[in-house]
């Protein structure tokens, strides 16, 4: 596949998720769907529109149906079934959560049974040859990422500009290994959240909601178990995706962890993520998320520099 395709992804899903997200903007606003400050968590000075989640997701859609029609590829269409589909039902479900809070356990089942069907359709890890075992491995990451993501969308440009940089080393990765659809479709992803960011960098004037971090972040974690690089044995074949989408991880577990040892509930809202740590050091909401994206960039090279060193 030629560099100017990859190109063509990026900068098409860009243009139209900058475009889509400006409607929505503007949707949002004469519909009333925006988030408004509470005195709390969300510290806001006016309220900001919400639907961003679906016009990334719009912006996603069109370039990928574009991409299966041009490659008129099986595996294109296998993708839209193992891909696509869910990744906008996730991302509807997050819309809905969006309106009116949904259980939370209802929400875990519903990703759960959406990560399984991924997994029947052929996105899968074959670590263990013991396909229980690989599929219970596949589903923790699908969903851990998901939530991941939609916990670490806590501050302007934060999980827009790690979805930038760890899809656009997952497409690094897929095309040293051959595996150019799945790099198109990375560079694609990438491009869907440099749209956003372009209204959601600090001071943002949209989210992205549930349905947005669902969005990418699903779409993140099947990029990256798509990924097989060939040649390298456990466990640095397993290391690769998780140096890709390290940030997310860090944050993840970090929360989760202070919140038990102060016996909180792990899943509660709360302004205590690395972010807001950096930003209670002295740090702005810009130097706070370009400080995470410096470390999510090494740990992207690292992980592009275990990919190259044994292709």
């Amino acid at each position: 596949m030629r560099p100017w395709l990859f190109v063509g992804a990026f900068v098409g899903s860009g243009i139209l998720s900058a475009v889509f997200v400006r409607i929505s903007i503007w949707l949002a606003h004469w519909s009333g769907l925006t988030d408004g400050p509470d005195g709390g968590r969300k510290t806001q000075d006016r309220p900001i529109p919400k639907l961003g989640g679906i016009a990334v997701a719009m912006a996603f859609t069109l370039v990928f149906l574009t991409a299966v029609g041009v490659s008129g590829e099986i595996t294109a269409f296998q993708l839209l079934a193992s891909v696509l589909l869910p990744a906008l039902i996730v991302a509807g479900l997050g819309f809905i959560d969006d309106i009116r809070s949904l259980n939370p356990w209802l929400r875990l089942l519903a990703q759960t049974l959406l990560a399984l069907l991924v997994w029947w359709t052929g996105t899968q890890v074959g670590f263990t040859k013991v396909t229980w075992l690989d599929a219970a491995i596949t589903v923790m990451w699908i969903v851990g990422l998901t939530n991941a993501m939609n916990l670490l969308d806590n501050s302007d440009g934060l999980a827009a500009s790690t979805t930038l940089v760890a899809a656009l080393g997952t497409g690094i990765v897929a095309v040293i290994y051959g595996q150019y659809f799945v790099g198109a479709l990375s560079f694609a992803l990438a491009g869907t959240a440099a749209g956003f960011l372009w209204h959601n960098w600090y001071p943002a004037t949209v989210y992205l909601g549930d349905a947005g971090a669902y969005f990418l972040g699903f779409l993140l974690a099947i990029v990256t178990l798509r990924l097989r690089p060939v040649g390298i044995a456990l466990p640095w074949s397993a290391l690769i995706p998780v140096l890709l989408v390290f940030v997310p991880i860090l944050d993840t577990t970090f929360v989760v962890v202070r919140r038990l040892l102060e016996r909180r509930h792990p899943f509660t809202p709360g302004r205590d993520h690395l972010s807001h740590v950096l930003m209670d050091r002295g740090l702005t909401v810009r130097q706070s998320v370009a400080t995470l994206q410096i470390v999510l960039v090494l740990t992207v090279s690292g992980a592009v520099a275990l990919a190259w060193s044994f292709r």
